[in-house]
């Protein structure tokens, strides 16, 4: 399978730059996808799969061979 990264989404990850760590853990996990598509942590709704990575939240979509990584948002803490 082959991972791509929609525009929104490299627009939307250049938000955490500060967080390098953060960003690099999301580039592996997106790239990791391409492995398994289906994590047994990530969640999957309609067309729309979920994934889980340390304070951020990675939505992606599947289609075919291809997963288009759709969006990168930091998780909203409880505090």
């Amino acid at each position: 399978m082959t991972v791509q990264w929609a525009p929104i989404a490299v627009a939307s990850a250049r938000r955490y730059l500060h967080d390098q760590a953060g960003m690099r853990a999301v580039v592996d996990a997106a790239a990791a996808l391409a492995e398994d598509p289906y994590p047994a942590d990530g969640f999957h709704r309609g067309r729309y799969h979920r994934l889980r990575v340390g304070a951020y939240r990675v939505l992606y979509v599947i289609e075919g061979d291809l997963i288009t990584i759709e969006r990168v948002d930091q998780v909203a803490t409880a505090e």
